[in-house]
């Protein structure tokens, strides 16, 4: 008997659906190597980039290549790279082969495992290489018989499924909570779905099978606990030219823990946890290209996963500038917009800084653009949340200086279809501005508002923002499309300076015109002071770009005459820096409701 292109494919695919009835459970025991509860969906999308990009057809050779290179595309967190070069590994010797001949099997096997171990910079038992192992081992005691596949593989699903029991005590951590190994049950239930095949191999799965659905139902970790040392999970797919495999470990090294370093032909993905993303993807960016990043904020996920302040979220984009111990108290959840440097994506205020991004723009060397995040970023980032959350609410960037909106929307659509409760509200607002929104709105869930109250609230507070900001050159603004070019242009030649600011509709304004910044920081507090006296301040806050001591001074000079402390002073993200330019800095403020209800 001989295992074909075919067995390889249906097997993966049975793998894939009986994993993905497993998913929620997994998450809910994951607690290494941190407690962020997406083992299980890691796996399972992983499986699931490997299946939508391999049509089953071909020969051994053709399925197992075709699974190593979709594999480290694919591959999402650290289980799910160590799966991708589980595939490499195997692919070295089933490459070779019409069909896989027992030995053949066994021997594709055993590389599969040795490639996973070689995979991790530091491998530790009790996890799923364990159970890959005790697989293999299994496999490789029948070597030379002629004992049929179909019993072998059942043999060695019980040699894992033992090896997965007994990660409970193989690790401090799991045996003082008392639970397996989420990544060596995850393996299993792959195993499990085989085992399936072998006993049905003609079932059918339809194309709706094969979509990674939203969790009806939230479900709390009882594992909850704080093992991470680092902040944020990144994942980074590399193109790179012979010889640059060592320049590209040297990179990262010291930057965090738990690397996994995977690789198929002229293709490297790197995973790392870390508190640095932007050092790193600097460092990565010197010695290979750059084709795909992704960064989680496993902190926030933890927060999601086991301490929420309430069944409702509020989720903005990373334009909105809010200081991230506010981000962290009031567990608001922030989207990365997208830099472009050269062929480069970068994900705003975390894979780059703002500080970074001014030296490049500098320097000129390089065209530099922003960019919505892309509708599967969205949807990635929206489906963690709908299994921890009952209600999501997106509060996004002006519609008229973004498709960040629009692309909300299409992306919560189909979660919505399927019983996801979303609303995206469209602020009109950005930078600051948006910030103050999006704090006021935490804190009024964090009070127990909640529904449609909470969301005419939100409307309201947003009706009563106003953003002023003083520019030091309008070059950014006017090439960015945010200022009539004429008009642009104009105040650029006669060297004014702009309070400019945004319509009630959410497109760019002018609130004033000076002679020089001293004038428009004069006008800025000017305008201000006005709705201070006749409205009052209910919360203010400053972001700067390359400037923190004129932000500090402004700050200053209003907390002297109103005796309100601003919310924030705060460096603004990338993507605003990119657009207001160098030494641009805006006050926003939220105005007061009057005795008849308005603004």
């Amino acid at each position: 008997m001989t295992i074909s292109g075919k067995d390889l494919y249906g097997s993966l695919t049975f793998g894939f659906y009986h994993l993905r009835e497993n998913m929620q459970k997994i998450n809910n025991i994951n607690v290494f190597p941190v407690a962020d509860g997406d083992t299980g969906s890691n796996i399972t999308h992983t499986l699931n980039s490997i299946l939508s990009n391999t049509d089953g057809s071909g020969s051994v050779a053709d399925i197992s290549n075709n699974f190593a290179r979709a594999a480290l595309i694919g591959a999402r967190g650290n289980s799910g790279m160590i799966i991708a070069q589980f595939f490499h590994g195997f692919s070295l010797i089933a490459k070779e082969f019409e069909e896989l001949t027992v030995n053949a099997f066994i021997d594709s096997v055993k590389a599969a495992v040795t490639e996973a171990y070689n995979a991790v910079e530091k491998p530790m038992e009790g996890t799923i290489l364990t159970v890959m192992r005790s697989w293999a081992n299994q496999l490789s005691q029948a070597e030379g018989s002629n004992i049929p596949i179909p019993i072998q593989l059942r043999r060695a699903l019980r040699a894992a499924r033992k090896a997965e029991k007994e990660t409970t005590n193989q690790m401090e951590l799991l045996r003082q909570l008392g639970v397996v190994d989420a990544g060596a049950k995850a393996f299993v239930s792959i195993l499990e779905g085989v085992d399936q095949y072998i006993l049905n191999p003609a079932r059918v799965f339809s194309e709706t099978d094969l979509l990674v659905h939203v969790a009806q139902e939230s479900m709390e970790s009882s594992y909850a606990h704080e093992n991470g040392r680092y902040r944020y999970c990144t994942e980074a797919l590399l193109r790179i030219s012979e010889g640059e495999e060592q320049r590209v470990k040297e990179a990262v090294m010291g930057l965090g823990d738990s690397l996994v370093i995977g690789s198929y032909e002229d293709q490297m993905k790197v995973h790392l946890h870390t508190d640095d993303p932007a050092l790193m993807f600097e460092r990565l960016g010197r010695c290979s290209h750059i084709a795909e990043q992704k960064v989680d904020d496993m902190h926030m996920q933890q927060l999601a996963v086991s301490s929420r302040i309430s069944n409702t979220v509020i989720v903005t984009d990373s334009s909105a500038d809010i200081p991230q111990e506010v981000v962290d108290e009031l567990r608001i959840y922030r989207i990365p917009q997208i830099i472009q440097i050269g062929e480069t994506s970068y994900f705003d205020r975390i894979t780059i800084s703002s500080p970074l991004l001014l030296k490049i723009m500098d320097n000129r060397s390089q065209k530099v653009s922003s960019s919505m995040p892309s509708i599967g970023e969205i949807q990635r980032h929206l489906e963690f949340l709908t299994q921890h959350y009952e209600h999501i609410v997106v509060l996004s960037v002006s519609s008229q200086l973004s498709g960040t909106y629009n692309a909300y929307r299409v992306a919560a659509k189909a979660l919505q279809e399927k019983g996801a409760d979303i609303s995206i509200i469209d602020t009109k607002l950005n930078a600051s501005a948006q910030g103050l929104v999006a704090r006021e709105a935490a804190l009024a869930v964090a009070g127990g508002e909640q529904g449609d109250t909470l969301l005419q609230s939100i409307r309201e507070t947003a009706e009563r923002t106003t953003i002023l900001v003083s520019v030091q050159s309008l070059e950014m603004m006017v090439a960015g499309g945010r200022i009539p070019k004429k008009l642009g242009s104009l105040l650029l030649k006669l060297n004014l300076k702009p309070v400019v600011g945004l319509s009630k509709e959410g497109g760019g304004a002018f609130h004033g015109i000076r002679l020089s910044r001293a004038g428009s920081i004069s006008a800025l507090v000017g305008r201000f002071m006005k709705v201070y006296r006749e409205s009052g301040i209910q919360a203010y806050g400053l972001s700067y770009i390359g400037n923190a001591g004129l932000a500090t001074s402004v700050s200053q000079i209003v907390e002297r005459e109103t005796g309100i402390k601003p919310m924030f002073v705060e460096q603004a993200s990338p993507v605003i820096a990119l657009h207001a330019g160098k030494g641009s800095i805006s006050l926003s403020f939220i105005a007061k409701k009057r005795e008849d209800g308005t603004g």
